[in-house]
């Protein structure tokens, strides 16, 4: 018997939405040179990121600070499409301030990195995400400690504390070394525990 023939894996398609035309390029640049990616679509602005999220993606590369608008806009028009339903968000952004990070992650990014990752770090990302990872940016971890570390503060001062720090000592530890820069395999060591556990731990602080 003739040994039958594997179709072709399906190409990972990617949108990016970014009104830098520079960065844009760049970014599609390192996503072309990688045989299994796709660059679906560039778009500049949110007129143009809804017409870009009406097609299939597998990862949307998305700003904040659009011409015309809150790039975080596109996730709930990216969620109502049928297409975009399994679709990653990840956030390539020049803000990298608490609030514009929580917000993003509760709009329901995927990942948070700020700008000036370069073509490598960019991709590596992409593929954290798309293997169910939640790729974190040692400044944006940096943000969500201090915003950990201020509830924590405020409710020692509170008679009556309305709300809980939720994270446990082993996500604050996880978190802390990645604010120093430190990778998911290098926390991981660190830590006595699996990359796959570094992993989990990143999606429940995120969450």
């Amino acid at each position: 018997m003739l040994p039958t023939s594997q179709p072709p894996p399906r190409a990972i398609l990617i949108g990016i939405v970014d009104d830098d035309t520079v960065i844009a390029q760049a970014l599609g640049a390192a996503i072309a040179a990688e045989p299994d990616f796709q660059l679906v679509g560039l778009a500049e602005s949110l007129e143009e990121g809804v017409a870009l999220v009406s097609q299939s993606l597998d990862v949307l590369l998305v700003d904040l600070g659009l011409p015309d608008g809150d790039g975080l806009e596109l996730l709930p028009r990216l969620r109502a499409e049928r297409s975009g339903s399994g679709c990653k968000v990840l956030v390539f952004s020049v803000f990298g301030d608490g609030r514009s990070v929580v917000r993003a992650i509760e709009q329901g990014a995927d990942g948070y990195v700020l700008k000036g990752a370069d073509g490598r770090e960019a991709i590596a990302a992409i593929r954290a995400v798309l293997a169910g990872g939640a790729p974190i940016s040692p400044a944006v971890a940096g943000h969500i400690l201090t915003r950990v570390r201020g509830a924590a503060s405020s409710q020692k001062r509170a008679t009556k504390p309305e709300t809980k720090v939720a994270l446990t000592p082993r996500e604050i530890a996880v978190l802390e070394q990645l604010a120093e820069g430190l990778s998911f395999k290098e926390v991981a060591s660190a830590e006595g525990i699996s990359y796959h556990t570094v992993t989990d731990h990143v999606k429940a602080i995120y969450r």
